[in-house]
């Protein structure tokens, strides 16, 4: 052992590098909490000013909500281009019918320099794609089916949507059965039509019977059109029979067509999809500027 306190060999006592490291540790750990802490304010900054332009561009009441996606903003921040950017817009109403419609965009390749985010200057942000979606719940297509104003469909509640093959909606089941819903049949892709069951209680004779009513549903000049085609009626799980002629009536009931309004980005609707509890209009659009 020297004066110094430092054994022989030269090596500093383990307890002084027990300290050493652990000083390291902590001022590694106070380092990433500081990074990280700048990032979620940064990320903050930038989804307030997006949701500005957005609640500008959708002609929206409020901010819609802006959520950025990647391992950090910063990094993406740098480099001025956002590899995801999603805006939600809930509760949009649209004219009379739809009350409450969901707005959903994905934007990819977004655009927005670190300098003018950091100076507030941004103005314009180039987007490389946009993936737009408008979603309309059951209770909108329920109020639109009772605007008919008869008696029958204005008595419906507990109105559902679900989604169901085309070939499901076309074919009659046999005597006594109920449609077979072999969800392997319904087409995964997105395309122009599709098929839905509404189902939904209405009072017949005085009992309370589900009403299901198969129909095809296609994008029409953006719209939404309900094509009935038929119906299952079951009273405490038995068939209801109705006359050909007041079934025909029923169906013609349920013809609807449904203006979703315009897709995020003035986006042209490409395809009609249905999701349990909703119908989905989406399109796709490229090299668009939001705030313009």
């Amino acid at each position: 052992m020297t004066n110094s306190g430092t054994p022989a060999g030269g090596q500093a006592p383990p307890r002084r590098r027990s300290k050493a490291v652990r000083r390291l540790v902590i001022s590694v750990l106070v380092l990433l909490v500081l990074l990280v802490a700048a990032d979620f304010g940064a990320a903050a900054v930038f989804e307030h000013e997006v949701s500005k332009r957005a609640q500008q561009q959708f002609d929206l009441r409020d901010h819609p909500s802006v959520r950025v996606g990647g391992f950090s903003f910063l990094a993406q921040a740098v480099s001025g281009e956002y590899d995801l950017v999603t805006i939600d817009a809930k509760g949009v109403p649209v004219k009379d019918t739809l009350r409450d419609v969901d707005v959903h965009a994905d934007l990819r390749g977004v655009q927005a320099p670190l300098s003018e985010l950091v100076g507030g200057s941004l103005t314009q942000v180039p987007i490389r794609e946009v993936e737009g979606q408008v979603r309309i719940k059951a209770a909108d297509v329920n109020r639109a089916i009772q605007g008919n104003a008869n008696e029958v469909v204005s008595a419906i509640t507990n109105l559902t949507i679900d989604p169901v093959s085309e070939k499901a909606v076309n074919t009659k089941p046999a005597e006594g059965e109920e449609t077979e819903e072999d969800a392997t049949e319904i087409a995964d892709q997105e395309g122009t039509t599709a098929g839905v069951k509404l189902c939904g209680t209405v009072g017949i004779a005085g009992q309370d019977t589900e009403l299901c009513v198969f129909s095809i549903v296609s994008l029409v000049d953006g719209g939404v059109d309900i094509a009935p085609k038929r119906l299952e009626l079951r009273n405490g799980g038995s068939d209801v029979k109705l006359p050909q002629q007041i079934q025909a009536k029923v169906l013609s009931l349920f013809a609807r067509r449904l203006d979703p309004g315009s897709l995020p980005f003035k986006v042209t609707p490409t395809a009609v999809t249905v999701e349990p509890g909703v119908l989905s209009v989406k399109g796709k659009a490229e090299n668009l500027v939001l705030g313009r």
